[in-house]
């Protein structure tokens, strides 16, 4: 009988199966999904020309308070990650091949049987993301598009970076309803 040696990615000498790889990575992606959702609002605030109205300063600690909040999201979801046990797998196979529990388990034994598949991950966003922000982003995108008209991806991308040399200004748009809502709106004459 020829052992074989335990891989890095193994347990107790069981080497992960493709299931188990699907559910890990369905249980790591609500814990990624506050990236995505942030950078997204960051952007949309760039579309807007938010972070043009503020100085490089104040700017950059919006970022860091955004990015903080994240991390801290983040944190907090691969912490409660925990791998998926046997139980789960087999009772996953299961139910991704319409078998029940126990032929699963009784497959393991046989010499030949019929292929199993793989299921495709489920996305877990709404698990990660449960104030559904996700869609105030895609929203916020759209208004913006309709009512400012198309920006440069420039002026996107320096929502991400406070200190840029060429900031790109608001949009005209914008820095009218700031105004009006300032009661700094320009005198007819």
């Amino acid at each position: 009988m020829k052992l074989q040696r335990p891989s890095r990615f193994s347990d107790h000498g069981r080497a992960m199966t493709g299931t188990e790889w699907v559910m890990i990575w369905e249980r790591i992606l609500p814990a990624l999904a506050p990236i995505v959702v942030s950078a997204a609002l960051i952007a949309v605030a760039g579309q807007w020309g938010l972070f043009a109205l503020l100085i490089p300063l104040a700017h950059a600690g919006v970022l860091a308070g955004i990015i903080t909040v994240t991390l801290l999201f983040v944190v907090r979801g691969l912490m409660r990650f925990k791998r998926p046990t046997f139980q789960e797998i087999i009772a996953r196979l299961a139910l991704d091949n319409g078998y029940e529990y126990h032929q699963i388990l009784g497959m393991r034994h046989l010499k030949s049987h019929p292929k199993l598949k793989l299921a495709k991950p489920k996305a877990g966003l709404a698990e990660g993301d449960p104030m559904a922000l996700r869609f105030v982003a895609a929203l916020a995108a759209v208004l913006g598009f309709l009512i400012i008209g198309p920006v440069s991806i420039n002026q996107v991308g320096a929502a991400f970076n406070p200190f840029l040399k060429d900031r790109p200004p608001a949009p005209a748009a914008i820095i009218m309803v700031t105004q009006n809502l300032m009661g700094h709106a320009p005198q007819k004459g």
